[in-house]
Formats: structure tokens, sequence, C-alpha cells
């Protein structure tokens, strides 16, 4: 079993071992050499060109069989960016293939982008690892691409780019329109009104929410509700997103951000506070979950500013820096040891070393 894990402790290795050298630093636009480079090809790599591997891998497959057979029906808010590629991908002699290669470039160039705007940037990709790259950028193939996008938004919040925040959002939304759920935080940031950024913010979920939940009304009332369907490990992943918001909520004076980054991060903080108490009231944990998802890069943001939040000096910035990284080892051993549906990534498999694939049968 320690074979067919190799590959993903290698992942989260070689950033951690960038963590542990690095220095804190907001020149992002001057770190961006080779070893980045390198670190942004192998995400595109194993995530792009990996095969039968992942929870959702059977369901894709699927989806382009009945794409080359069957009309594919669009709609503005059924992910008509998805069903367009997945259409093309049916028809070529790719299939699968090409879908999964585009969200591994999606996902290896936005969150490499988003990585290198933080103080630590290693230290934000090794916390990614785990979960953001391998269970969600390997098993959820449409929020994966969606979360990606969302990643590139987030990067221009902090530039003070809104309505370039609105279109990455709008972007992701054509491969996963429950993303739009997040839409808001563009609209709260363009006024330092804090009644009226509650009352926007709270106006632009509740329609958004709706147009979600109705688009996709068959397959939540169906599959979720109705059979209470719980998604395994949604209590765990939540809390995982929910302890950095804690922090970041406690004590955000440590984290030296300007006011318009401390409203974003502050909003999506409280997000995944209510995610997790919602978990205990809704009749499905994967609604809460899936939704869930794209507050993950929580953890990346406060991780990777804790070192410098709490510390005082270089030694206990490294000490807090380790204590980080064997926390997010001791999770990603446990996931890949006892998680229930773990065995739809081991052993990892890439195209790129497979006989006799045939893309076309």
């Amino acid at each position: 079993m320690g074979g067919d894990m190799l590959i993903y402790w290698l992942m989260f290795a070689f950033p951690s071992a960038m963590a542990l050298v690095e220095q804190s630093d907001e020149r992002h636009r001057q770190r961006f050499g080779f070893a980045w480079i390198f670190a942004m090809l192998g995400l595109i790599l194993l995530i792009g060109f990996r095969w039968e591997t992942g929870g959702d891998w059977g369901n894709y497959s699927r989806m382009v069989e009945q794409a080359l057979w069957y009309p594919t029906h669009f709609s503005p808010l059924g992910d008509p960016g998805f069903s367009l590629l997945i259409t093309y991908a049916a028809h070529t002699s790719l299939g699968l293939l090409l879908i999964t290669a585009a969200s591994g470039v999606l996902m290896g160039i936005a969150l490499t982008r988003f990585c290198i705007h933080q103080p630590r940037p290693w230290l934000c990709l090794a916390v990614a690892v785990p979960y953001l790259v391998v269970v969600m950028g390997m098993g959820y193939i449409r929020q994966g691409m969606a979360i990606s996008f969302l990643l590139m938004g987030l990067v221009s919040l902090k530039e003070g780019r809104t309505l370039r925040y609105c279109a990455w959002v709008c972007c992701g939304a054509l491969f996963h329109s429950t993303v739009l759920i997040l839409l808001p935080l563009g609209v709260m940031v363009m006024t330092r009104n804090i009644l009226l950024q509650g009352l926007l913010g709270l106006a632009s979920l509740g329609l958004l929410a709706r147009a979600i939940l109705l688009a996709h009304a068959d397959t939540y009332v169906v599959n979720y509700i109705d059979s209470e369907m719980s998604s395994s490990g949604a209590m765990v992943r939540l809390a995982m997103t929910a302890l950095p918001a804690a922090i970041f909520l406690a004590f955000p004076g440590r984290f030296e951000l300007n006011d318009r980054e401390r409203s974003v991060w502050k909003g999506l903080s409280l997000a995944a506070i209510v995610a997790f108490v919602a978990l205990f009231f809704s009749p499905s944990s994967t609604v809460i979950d899936r939704l869930g998802l794209y507050l993950i890069p929580v953890q990346c943001f406060v991780y990777c500013r804790l070192p410098d939040a709490f510390a005082g000096n270089r030694r206990m910035k490294s000490l807090v820096t380790v204590a980080v990284i064997l926390g997010y080892a001791l999770a990603f051993f446990v996931w890949l040891t006892f998680a229930v549906n773990v065995e739809y990534w081991l052993p990892y498999r890439s195209y790129f070393f497979e006989d006799g694939i045939c893309l076309e049968c």
C-alpha cells in the first residue's frame, strides 16, 4: 500500500520541504521562478493526465459516453461551459482525457497564482495538496474547475478589482453554478458601509441560492434530500475549514491585511463557521459539504499566515510552520489509510504509464 501512496506523499513533501526554508515575503512578483514552474507543471500533469483515478471518474466516463449518443441540453444555470466541453470531448479521440487535462491546467495555473500572492506561498501549497488538490482536484472535476476560477477571482479581490472577481466567478459558474453562492463577496467589498454590506450580501446570497437550487432541484432533491444522503467525512472536512476560520475571526488584528482584504476573508470565515453549524441541522450533509468545498481556500489563506501572525522570532515561526505541516501530514495519512472511498485514488495511475489504453473505446 505504501507504494500506491508514494506519488501523493511526493506531491505533499516537495512544497512542505520548500516551506521549511522560505521566509515571509509580500513581493510575490519576484518569486515565480524555476521551482514554481516545476510545481505548476507537476500539478497540471498529475491532475490532468491521471487515468481511472479519482472518486468521480466513473460518473464522468458515463457522461462522456452519453454525450456521444444523446443530445446535450444547454441552460444558463445548467453548467453550459462544462456541457459544451463534455460534448466536444465526446466527439474527439481524447474523450475524458481532454476534460481531465483541462481541469489540470486550470487548477495548476490558478492555484499557483493564488499561492504566489501569499506571504508564504510554499506553505500555502503544502496546505492545499491533501484536500484541495488530491481529493477535490482529482475527485470533483466540475467543482474543481469552478474553484480554480474562484481562486483567480480571490487574487483579483486582493488587488481591488471587484468586477474582475465577479467575472472570474461567473466563468466558474459555467462549469458548476453553485460557485455563484460566493458572488456576493464582490458586492460586499464595493461599499464600506457595514449595514449596507450585510443587506446587499444577504439579498444577493438569497437570490443566488434560490436560482442555484432551482437549477439543480432534481439532483439535490432526489439524490441528496429525499435519500438523506450523507457525505462521508463531511464533518471532518468542514471542521478543518471552520478551525482556521475561527482563528481568523478571533484574532483579525494579527493578520496584516488592508480593510478590503480583511472584509473578504472575514466573510469567507464566517461562511465556514455557518456551514459547520448548518451540518447539524441539514437533512443532507452532502449539500453542505459540496458547498463548503468553495471555502477550502480559507485553510490555505490563514495557515500560510499563521507563523507571522503568532510567532515573534524566526525560531518560533519555524516551529509554527512545522506544526502546520505535521498537522496536514497527519490528516493526509488518516485519509489515505482509513477513508472509505480512498480505493478510487489508489493506486495512482497516469495516462503516460498505462499500456493499451483506447481513448475512443
